[in-house]
């Protein structure tokens, strides 16, 4: 279900990937010119990449253009050959091609690049790393025109008495991390923050404005507020920020989907019918209930009638709505609302609290147990799936597929033809499941994926990375496996390599 959500909702990192080609404006880096290189600018965009990778051809000549466009501009681009700087790319957690990070000469790390793959794109977003993070607003004339204009993410007003104080310092050390996301604004007359909090607030502070959920009417202003009440320092600052600036109840989708994932907090999935006279009650519950939970959950709605299949793969069944669900990711475990129960501020707080202190128990989506599992290939589904895995007396081998896969069905005859090899040793379980209809521990990020599970030793799976022939992956087993004489206990190197199917 991992794998179903992400190719689904999120993009970017994980494409396929392209060769460099012959760049003029392009600057290729390896180990030893990388960090002499990214020190001397002060700004620098670096492509991380692999010549195979069909998403990074796709990059390539808008990427050449867009540094030919930055050279006056003194932001240099630049690309790395994951494929023979394997160690770099390890450094800098790359794990999907093209991986485009952001190296200034002043931070101690690299940050993601957040804008789109095109020329313009990429030339539009690096020109905006290089304006200041915040501006200073010294008229109510002015101010009354950012906030007018102000139409995405939250807005930060610092109202500080000098803006070389040291909680000035702190909100613009702030600002520097976060300016992506959010817009951020000094103002040094505490008298002009009554424009955005008419109760006005005392040098230091910091005001939060974001949209309001509901429209904006006569009963609704046009934005809301958060006063500050933390320590003037960056972190807390910026954990202020990830708390408040999120709705109670936002919609989620592919343009946001992965900036929930960063936020860090679990989320709750509440799949909703447009027509139905019960989204708007549950929607009152739900923000409700999330403001007692601002900081530990996230909570995300989005039409379970057009995405269906996202519902159906937590559990929810079609025409089940209002389907709420509390989603472990890290876990791969979900928590469903049962559907039966009224949709009350107290029993949905139940919900939440049970999950957190950990008192209710996850749902397991299964297929049926087959009646017969005698054959070689093992059938695998989310009910049997601990029990025959994790016997420490067996190497267990399982491929993970999913129906519609191209590659799982290339793969099929041949890992069929692997079960027969060892079909009478008694040690060794090769085995199968669908990803799609099953909950499993795995992690999965693309199908096939074929992992083992040794024998006395479960909480080490190694990854098979190889050759897909039946013998490869027979050698690679006996090299593996711990229930044969002489195995080895690494896996084979894996590489950086994304799933076609992804």
């Amino acid at each position: 279900m991992r794998f179903l959500l992400a190719a689904l909702f999120a993009f970017g990192t994980l494409g396929l990937a392209r060769a460099d080609g012959d760049s003029e404006a392009v600057h290729k880096l390896d180990a030893s010119s990388f960090d002499g290189f990214v020190k001397a600018n002060e700004i620098t965009l670096v492509e991380f990449f692999a010549p195979w990778c069909g998403h990074c051809k796709q990059l390539a000549p808008q990427y050449e253009a867009a540094a030919k466009q930055l050279k006056d501009n003194n932001i240099p681009l630049a690309s790395v050959d994951c494929t023979t700087e394997k160690d770099l790319c390890s450094e800098y957690g790359v794990q999907g091609f093209p991986t485009l990070k952001i190296f200034r000469s002043s931070a101690p790390s690299p940050s993601e690049y957040q804008g789109g793959r095109t020329t313009n794109d990429i030339v539009k977003f690096m020109k905006k790393q290089t304006e200041p993070a915040y501006i200073v607003i010294q008229d109510a004339e002015f101010l009354s025109k950012v906030l007018s204009e102000h139409d995405e993410g939250s807005f930060l007003l610092g109202v500080f008495n000098d803006v070389s104080s040291a909680e000035a310092q702190e909100f613009i050390a702030t600002a520097n991390a976060l300016r992506n996301d959010h817009s951020f604004a000094i103002v040094t007359d505490a008298s002009l923050a009554t424009q955005v909090r008419p109760a006005g607030v005392t040098a230091p502070a910091v005001i939060l404005v974001k949209k309001p959920e509901s429209a904006a009417t006569d009963a609704v202003p046009a934005h809301e507020t958060v006063v500050y009440s933390g320590p003037f320092e960056s972190s807390a600052l910026s954990t202020f920020i990830n708390v408040e600036s999120f709705p109670l109840v936002g919609e989620i989708g592919p343009e946001n989907f992965q900036k929930y994932l960063e936020r860090g907090y679990p989320l709750v999935w509440l799949f909703l019918e447009a027509a139905s006279p019960l989204t708007e009650p549950t929607l009152q519950v739900a923000r409700e209930v999330a403001a007692e939970f601002k900081g530990k959950l996230s909570l995300v709605r989005l039409d379970g009638v057009r995405w269906a299949e996202h519902a159906k793969h937590f559990g929810i069944k079609t025409g089940e709505f209002p389907g709420i669900v509390v989603e472990d990711r890290e876990n791969s475990k979900n928590y469903v609302f049962p559907f039966s129960k009224e949709i009350t501020a107290d029993n949905l707080r139940a919900h939440f609290q049970g999950f957190l202190d950990k008192t209710i128990q996850p749902n397991l989506k299964s297929q049926a147990v087959p009646e017969s599992n005698d054959g070689p290939l093992t059938t695998l589904v989310g009910t049997n799936f601990d029990a025959i895995v994790n016997d420490n007396s067996k190497d267990v081998l399982v491929e993970f597929y999913a129906p519609w896969c191209g590659h799982c069905k290339q793969l099929a005859p041949k890992y069929e033809a692997l079960a027969k090899i060892f079909e009478d040793n008694e040690n060794v379980v090769i085995a199968q499941v669908d990803a799609t209809e099953n909950d499993t521990p795995a992690q999965i990020k693309g199908f096939p994926t074929i992992i083992l599970y040794p024998a006395g030793d479960k909480s080490n799976p190694l990854t098979y990375s190889g050759e897909r022939t039946e013998s490869a992956m027979a050698d690679w087993i006996r090299a593996n496996g711990k229930t044969f004489s002489g195995a080895s206990t690494t896996s084979e190197t894996s590489s950086t390599h994304t799933h076609d199917d992804l």
